[in-house]
């Protein structure tokens, strides 16, 4: 058989095979996006609620969110150093596996080492029901220092390193055929006051939440040699520029490697030294203000004017001085743009006063490559709250209902008025009635008790005040090819139920007739005669 014939069958073969991968692949349905909410502590820190242990009453804690890092960690029973937070106990566990080994975490802010474990874990969604996440790797410390928070116990790493630990490597395992694991970050501003922090659409972003293209930018492993790199990645920053101020003043940078950490751990943004001392030599009265564990902040009148606007490929966002000027609780101002104190670190910190103002997406591929996707925030007064999307229809469901009782109290009202007629004598038998037998009357008048315009139904649909709630329950998915067996513990799936409810009504709409007399009529010609009535034993005239 010739090269010639075996050619054009090789590539034949090649294109049928590639085309049905990439159907097979189109064919992989998107996971549904789940909605982990978030919440703000004093402290400015953002966190969501983790269950550890498979147990029927698990331990529940509150974790700092982190995307430095992917370690997740956990204040242990035994320790000391961690600031009486509520800890976790391995020994009241039964799915906890112990690991040979311990781990040092670093923020910019502390320290925290432990033990290694595996365990059973669960992310609380907003439905109160759990994403169920096990054989995730957990640091419980022994020991920290100014590592947690009051009333937080630990921190939750989505970042890039160490992938293997991270939940995503976790759920990519457990679904080979998804090509990334996605979720988008909508956080509530920290000068909110609130303790609403926002919410992550965990497993796929929520378009109804941004607006306009999503610039993407690779995420680049850290040089883990730099002392100052206390994350496992960066992105570079495009450009950015200060502006404003009393004189007007205006800076920029771009065209030069500008390293960035975008992470919602802290909530201040820092830049390198040189930038800004040239920002805030163009604000009067600017000035060194106080000193953290990692950056030096500015003390300036609190009524500043000045925008950053930072730049990332095609998308720019700004912030004015209502985010980049805070007044503490002293009644001093600073700013929230800050200094490192190593004047060798080049990098860009974006803290959440910038995250708060974006919508920021992450993804990770099977391969544990990761992109941060930045967009445009579709601003708060556009779209309303699911709690106050649930206010909005209970308040119009409750205007309606009191209508609908007023206009029937008003009905019967009526009908109980209309239903007393005059007194009319009793007919005797030989009475005769005065008027023709053909009468007929007019047609009756209807109304219906129906909204026009009710919110809640179709057009056409039956609606009734009765209302019905109706649980729904989806089948139990398959169990997980990935189920784990802990050693001294028991044999895990990771089987989950969801359960939605519905409101419905059902009933036939309600008429109400009202029937009005017609007019009386005589008919044309001579007036009758009243005729004497009978009597008995009267003899006719």
């Amino acid at each position: 058989m010739s090269l010639l014939f075996l050619l054009p069958s090789f590539v034949f073969f090649s294109l049928f095979a590639l085309a049905d991968a990439q159907i097979a692949t189109r064919d992989v349905p998107p996971p549904q996006t789940l909605v982990i909410p978030l919440s703000m502590h004093t402290s400015q820190v953002y966190s969501v609620k983790v269950n550890m242990s498979s147990n029927a009453s698990p331990q529940s804690f509150s974790f700092a969110l982190s995307t430095s890092t992917a370690i997740t960690t956990v204040a242990g029973a035994d320790c000391d150093s961690c600031g009486g937070v509520p800890s976790y106990n391995p020994s009241a566990s039964s799915s906890v596996q112990q690991l040979p080994q311990a781990q040092n975490v670093s923020t910019l802010n502390g320290t925290a080492s432990g033990a290694v474990v595996r365990e059973y874990c669960g992310l609380l969604q907003s439905n109160g029901s759990a994403w169920v996440y096990p054989n995730q790797t957990v640091t419980v410390a022994n020991q920290s220092a100014s590592f947690f928070s009051p009333g937080v116990s630990g921190m939750i790493g989505v970042g890039l390193a160490p992938f293997v630990d991270s939940p995503a490597a976790n759920w990519l395992a457990q679904n080979p055929t998804q090509p990334t694991f996605s979720f988008g970050m909508a956080l509530n501003s920290p000068s909110n006051f609130s303790t609403d922090g926002g919410v992550l659409h965990w497993l796929q972003p929520d378009p109804s939440f941004y607006q306009g293209d999503i610039a993407w930018k690779p995420m680049l492993a850290a040089n883990a040699s730099i002392p100052s790199n206390r994350s496992s990645w960066f992105v570079e920053m495009d450009a950015w520029s200060v502006s404003g101020g009393s004189s007007s003043f205006n800076i920029s940078q771009s065209g030069t490697e500008l390293l960035t950490l975008l992470d919602p751990f802290y909530s201040t943004i820092v830049f390198p030294q040189s930038s800004a001392r040239a920002i805030y030599a163009d604000i009067p009265g600017a000035s060194k203000h106080a000193t953290s564990a990692f950056a030096h902040s500015w003390k300036l009148p609190c009524d500043s004017k000045f925008r950053l606007t930072v730049t990332f490929g095609t998308f720019s966002t700004s912030l004015d001085q209502t985010s980049l000027v805070v007044k503490q609780a002293d009644g001093v101002c600073v700013g929230a743009l800050q200094e490192w104190i190593d004047a060798s670190a080049t990098e860009y910190l974006l803290g959440s006063p910038f995250i708060a103002v974006l919508y920021l997406i992450f993804s990770y591929s099977q391969q544990g490559n990761g992109s941060v996707g930045v967009a445009a925030r579709i601003p708060a007064s556009n779209k309303l709250s699911p709690g106050a999307l649930a206010g909005v229809i209970l308040g119009t469901v409750a205007v309606v209902a009191l209508l609908i009782i007023a206009g029937v109290l008003l009905y019967f009202t009526f009908l109980r008025r209309s239903a007393k007629a005059p007194h009319k004598r009793k007919l005797s038998k030989t009475d005769v009635t005065p008027f023709p037998s053909d009468f007929t009357e007019s047609t009756s008048s209807r109304r219906s008790l129906r909204p026009n315009n009710y919110n809640g139904q179709q057009q056409g649909e039956p609606w009734s005040p009765d209302w019905q709630t109706t649980l729904l329950s989806e089948s139990t998915p398959s169990p997980s090819p990935n189920t784990n067996t802990f050693p001294g513990g028991t044999t895990y799936g990771t089987q989950s139920s969801h359960a939605y409810y519905r409101t419905e009504v059902d009933s036939s709409p309600s008429l109400i007739h009202l029937d009005s007399p017609p007019p009386y009529a005589i008919p044309p010609g001579a007036s009758p005669v009243p005729l004497l009535p009978l009597r008995k034993n009267r003899q006719p005239s």
